[in-house]
């Protein structure tokens, strides 16, 4: 087989054989990347979701949340961590809870996935002012 070949043989399976979590609805362009040089700092504050929910990030890495849907609906406390480098998972951990990051240093904002995340529909935080 050619290498032409190869590489569409390859190409067309990479497409068909699941990804991460994330993974495909970054890939097809529906869901915002992050920041690539957001840091610990520029997270820090607290951000708002419409149907309620609170998020508040601390810069020593503890951070509270209250009504997040997906989470247990009552308030949380615990520490969280950032990892962009890692193409397959989450950009943010609030403890066992999966958040994603997008925005902009000075804007950032938070979002979950409802559901399936092919479907595209996000559950938006966004900072308080």
């Amino acid at each position: 087989m050619g290498r032409a070949r190869r590489f569409a043989a390859a190409l067309a399976f990479s497409m068909l054989v699941p990804t991460t979590v994330a993974g495909c609805s970054r890939l097809f362009g529906c869901v915002p990347e992050p920041p690539d040089d957001i840091t610990v700092a520029d997270l820090a504050g607290v951000y708002t979701g419409h149907e309620g929910g609170r998020i508040e990030l601390g810069e020593d890495g503890r951070y509270s949340a209250n009504n997040l849907p997906g989470g247990t609906g009552r308030s949380e406390e615990g520490t969280w961590t950032l990892d962009l480098e890692s193409e397959s998972t989450e950009d943010l951990m609030l403890g066992d809870l999966q958040v994603w990051i997008s925005g902009d240093r000075e804007e950032p904002w938070l979002y979950r996935f409802e559901g399936d995340p092919d479907s595209c529909d996000l559950i938006e935080f966004h900072r308080a002012h």
